[in-house]
């Protein structure tokens, strides 16, 4: 399991009894950022950590170009990869390549394997909310003109060379990082 902010808290001892200990203390200490849980029985621990939590699902992908470039978004001055959430009846592979498409103005794209799931909490309206995001690799060939979907506070979309993408991803998600350490 992997979640995401600046630091991290590793858990020990798997007793499900501990598990809404260990939910208050990963929400009561936001610089706590990646939680390590050691357990034989992941699907159960999992399923008891995210009971107290409404969970949205999300799927995004890590788009690359004909010149090795990765596209990027910037939204509310940070800079990250293009995702959202799945709708209703919609496949994760589906809801990825839409959303990637919606938040960029970039279209034909080709959907590869997927590199790995990401999640990360947060409050919302006073409610904790769990975000699972699926994340895939995505390669076109087209040179479509970059849109930012400013309606979803989309600021800016960029292609980024390979070389440069953590200079642009320094000050962003931690989770990121993860997603790209997945890639060949």
């Amino acid at each position: 399991m992997f979640f995401s902010a600046p630091s991290f808290f590793c858990w020990g001892k798997t007793e499900l009894d501990d598990i809404p200990k260990l939910i208050d203390f990963f929400q009561s200490h936001i610089e706590v950022s990646t939680l390590f849980a050691c357990t034989s029985d992941t699907k159960t621990a999992m399923k008891h950590f995210t009971i107290n939590l409404n969970h949205i699902e999300a799927a995004g992908g890590v788009v690359c170009n004909g010149k090795n470039e990765i596209l990027l978004i910037k939204r509310f001055g940070r800079w990250d990869l293009p995702k959202g959430k799945v709708e209703p009846n919609e496949s994760i592979p589906a809801a990825a390549l839409r959303e990637v498409t919606e938040e960029t103005g970039v279209k034909n794209i080709s959907l590869g394997e997927q590199i790995t799931t990401t999640y990360h909490t947060y409050s919302l309206h006073g409610k904790q909310m769990l975000k699972s995001t699926h994340w895939f690799k995505m390669y076109t060939q087209t040179n479509d003109a970059l849109v930012p979907q400013t309606e979803e506070g989309i600021e800016q979309v960029k292609w980024v060379k390979r070389s440069d993408i953590y200079v642009y991803l320094a000050g962003s998600y931690s989770s990121l990082l993860s997603v790209l350490s997945e890639l060949d």
